[in-house]
C-alpha cells in the first residue's frame, strides 16, 4: 500500500473504531439509560477522542486546544463528570479493536515469515493517591507512592503494541501476564516471542511449547542456579545443542536417580501442567550459548530449528528485543504517558489505554513511511532512519485533522536521524516520581 493511502487507512480505522465504540457504548456505561442521553458539548466519542489525542499539558489548556478555543469550551470539572460515566474497559476495547484493524490492513514486516514480538513490562508512576490500596506502596518513613505495571507484547518489526495486560504493581507477575497474552494470540499468527531472564521458568516454557508459537527465551548461564544448572552442559565455550527431558513433580527413587531422563521439580516450583492423571511433561528444547564479549556468555532456549535459524540468526534475533525497552521510553516520554490528568484509577487506566492507541497510530504510520536506509558513501558517515520524535509530532497533528488534509509520510521522511551501531551505555537507574498536576506546560 502506498504511503499516503496507508496513512489515510490508519486514520479511517481509528475514526471507525471510535464510532463503533459509541454504537456499543451501553456496555461501557454505569447507567446506560441516562448516561450521555442528553445533548452536551462533551459527547461519548469526543470524550474518548480527547483522552487519546490530548497532550500532557494542564487539563483545562488541553480542553481549550481540543475544542479550538471555542467560547463554550467545557470546563475540566464538566469533562471529569462525563469521563466518570465511562469504564476503562471501553478504552481497552478501543485499543484491541484498533490493533486488530492495523493487523488486518497490511501484511506488515516479518522475519523469515514470522512476526517478531517481544514481551516485557514497565512500571508507570501514578499521582499520589494513598486511598488506592492496590497501587499504593509504603516507603518507610517517606510518604509512599503509587505504581501500576504495564505488561505488553510489542511488534518489533512494525513498531506497534500487539497486546497488553494492565495490573497493580506486584499483583500480577510478568510471567502470568505473558501466559494471558499468549492465550489471546490468534491461531493463524506465525510469531516468534522474545523474552529476557525475568521470564525464566518451566511454567512459561511449557506454555510456549503448548501454544505452538516459536520463541527465544533468555536463561541464566550454565554455572548459575537457573534452569540450565539442571543439566550437564559445557561452561567454557559456545554451543548449540538439543535437550530432551521429562518434567515431573514425582520424587520416587527411580525418577530421582535417572537424571538423564527426568527433571524433578520441587514442591515450591510453580508448574501448572502435570496433574494426578498426567504426572509427566516431555520437553524438547534447543539450547544456545553465545559469546557476546570476551569471556561473557548469553544463553537462550528456543524451539526454532537450526536449519531455519543459525546461532548467528538467533543472536541477531534476541538483540532485537531491546526495541521494546526503547518503545517504553518513547511511550512514556515522547508520547507523554508520564503526565496523567487524574489520580483516580479508572481515569488513569483510561489514559494508559488511550496512550497505547496513540502510540500505535503514530508507530504504524512512521514505520510504513520509513525509507530504505541509504548506502554509505565517502560523503555520508552513517546510514539514517526516521526521527521518531518528529514523526510523533506530525502523526498527532494528523490524527486531529481530516484524513486527506496532509501527507504525513512525505513530511516524516524529511526528518532523519543517524544510525550509530554498536553503541552501549550503562543503565543510569534512579528513582522516578509522578509528575505533579501543578507543573505542566501551557
Amino acid at each position: 500500500m502506498e504511503n499516503q493511502n496507508y496513512a489515510e487507512a490508519v486514520h479511517n480505522a481509528y475514526t471507525q473504531c471510535v464510532e463503533a465504540l459509541e454504537r456499543n457504548k451501553a456496555q461501557f456505561l454505569g447507567n446506560p439509560e441516562k448516561d450521555f442521553s442528553r445533548e452536551r458539548k462533551i459527547t461519548f466519542s469526543s470524550c474518548v477522542r480527547f483522552c487519546v489525542e490530548a497532550g500532557g499539558g494542564a487539563l483545562q489548556n488541553e480542553l481549550l486546544k481540543f475544542f479550538s478555543f471555542d467560547q463554550m469550551t467545557p470546563t475540566k470539572s464538566a469533562f471529569c463528570h462525563q469521563r466518570g460515566k465511562i469504564s476503562s474497559e471501553a478504552f481497552a476495547c478501543l485499543f484491541h479493536a484498533f490493533t486488530d484493524r492495523l493487523e488486518r490492513m497490511d501484511a506488515g514486516k516479518t522475519r523469515k515469515g514470522y512476526r517478531v514480538l517481544a514481551s516485557d513490562g514497565s512500571a508507570l508512576n501514578l499521582p499520589y493517591n494513598p486511598s488506592d490500596k492496590e497501587t499504593f506502596h509504603e516507603n518507610g518513613e517517606k510518604k509512599g507512592y503509587n505504581q501500576i505495571h504495564l505488561n505488553a507484547l510489542y511488534d518489533l518489526s512494525n513498531g506497534c503494541y500487539a497486546d497488553c495486560v494492565l495490573a497493580p504493581e506486584g499483583k500480577v507477575h510478568e510471567r502470568v501476564a505473558l501466559q494471558e497474552m499468549l492465550a489471546r494470540l490468534p491461531d493463524t499468527m506465525k510469531a516468534i516471542l522474545l523474552m529476557d531472564r525475568g521470564f525464566e521458568s518451566y511454567d512459561v516454557l511449557a506454555s510456549l511449547l503448548l501454544s505452538g508459537q516459536k520463541f527465544v527465551q533468555r536463561l541464566k548461564d550454565v554455572n548459575s542456579n537457573g534452569i540450565l544448572s539442571s543439566w550437564h552442559l559445557p561452561d567454557d565455550r559456545e554451543f548449540d545443542m538439543e535437550i530432551q527431558t521429562v518434567l515431573t513433580t514425582r520424587h520416587t527413587r527411580e525418577i530421582i536417580e535417572d537424571r538423564e531422563t527426568y527433571t524433578v521439580l520441587s514442591s515450591r516450583t510453580v508448574f501448572h501442567f502435570p496433574d494426578e492423571n498426567h504426572p509427566f511433561f516431555p520437553m524438547k528444547l534447543r539450547i544456545l550459548r553465545m559469546e557476546i564479549a570476551p569471556g561473557v556468555f548469553e544463553c537462550v532456549a528456543t524451539n526454532l530449528s537450526a536449519d531455519e535459524f543459525s546461532l548467528k540468526d538467533i543472536e541477531e534475533l534476541y538483540h532485537m528485543r531491546w526495541g521494546e525497552e526503547t518503545s517504553f521510553r518513547d511511550l512514556k516520554y515522547t508520547l507523554d504517558l508520564l503526565h496523567f490528568h487524574a489520580k483516580k484509577r479508572q481515569y488513569v487506566e483510561q489514559e494508559i489505554y488511550a496512550g497505547l492507541v496513540r502510540f500505535n497510530f503514530c508507530g504504524a504510520i512512521a514505520n510504513h513511511a520509513n525509507p530504505p536506509a541509504p548506502r554509505k558513501s565517502k560523503e555520508r558517515k552513517y546510514d539514517y532512519k526516521i526521527c521518531f520524535f518528529a514523526a510523533v509530532s506530525i502523526c498527532l497533528e494528523y490524527m486531529k485533522r481530516a484524513p486527506d488534509s496532509m501527507n504525513p509520510c512525505a513530511l516524516i521522511t524529511r526528518f532523519l536521524t543517524p544510525i550509530r551501531p554498536d553503541r552501549s551505555f550503562p543503565r543510569n537507574i534512579k528513582s522516578q516520581s509522578a509528575k505533579s498536576f501543578l507543573y505542566r506546560p501551557a
